[in-house]
């Protein structure tokens, strides 16, 4: 982490306990960048940290530690954290329709997914992370299972970069209303590999409080959804400018 982004004298654990860390921000994404009907939206950021518990966004030093493979949750409570081990449990309001969290802009019925995530520090620079979600008010969206590694790049004192890779697994049911279609014709839909995925992201601090980001991730199908998806590969890609609270 570059000396820029902590403090020279970093508040102790029992000081920030008590404390509240907002980010605050806007950012451009794409669902499908290889779908040549696919849009740009505009999105607010929203992050609150408070002790254990986290809303929204990454706030702060957590940012930078961000694992492209895993995907916001809405409220989450850090059960252990230390330097090599984290273990977390959130809860994420789940947009049906997109398959995103919800946002308040976007239309269709949203569902409530429970997660488990644990993540390790193999080294400074290497993470290994899991997680299992499940659809909490059984709406159809099943259970998920996901696996994946992140390695962490600082360029300079005022960016970094950071490569990640998962692979996950799901329900029968899950894959039904992820991709909105009818089950294959031969033997349904049933359990098993989703996709192989792959992202990066680039941060740059333009002060202590000021940063701009950009990611781009890829996934490939795999097993039955191979053959529902348009493309080998699909592409998602975001960027945006976000405030950090001291």
């Amino acid at each position: 982490m570059a000396e820029h982004e902590r403090d020279a004298n970093p508040p102790s654990t029992e000081a920030t306990a008590h404390r509240w860390f907002y980010t605050l921000g806007v950012k451009v994404q794409s669902r499908d960048l290889a779908d040549a009907t696919t849009d740009l939206s505009l999105r607010p950021v929203l992050g609150l940290r408070y002790g254990r518990w986290r809303f929204g966004h990454p706030t702060g030093t957590e940012w930078l530690r961000f694992s492209g493979y895993r995907k916001e949750s809405n409220l989450a409570y850090q059960l252990r954290e230390d330097e090599r081990l984290k273990v977390g449990l959130s809860l994420r309001v789940q947009n049906l329709k997109y398959n995103s969290s919800f946002d308040g802009f976007s239309s269709g019925q949203n569902t409530v997914r429970g997660r488990v995530s644990v993540n390790y520090a193999l080294a400074p620079r290497w993470t290994l992370g899991s997680d299992i979600t499940q659809d909490l008010m059984g709406r159809g969206d099943g259970t998920t299972l996901s696996v994946g590694a992140s390695y962490g790049l600082p360029l300079n004192e005022r960016s970094a970069m950071n490569w990640s890779a998962g692979l996950n697994w799901a329900t029968a049911a899950h894959w039904s209303t992820q991709w909105h279609l009818a089950p294959p014709p031969a033997e349904g839909w049933h359990a098993g590999l989703g996709a192989l995925g792959m992202g990066l992201s680039y941060r740059y601090a333009l002060t202590p409080q000021w940063a701009w980001f950009g990611t781009l991730g890829t996934s490939r199908p795999l097993g039955q959804l191979k053959t529902f998806t348009p493309h080998n590969l699909n592409w998602q890609g975001q960027f945006g400018l976000l405030y950090f609270s001291r």
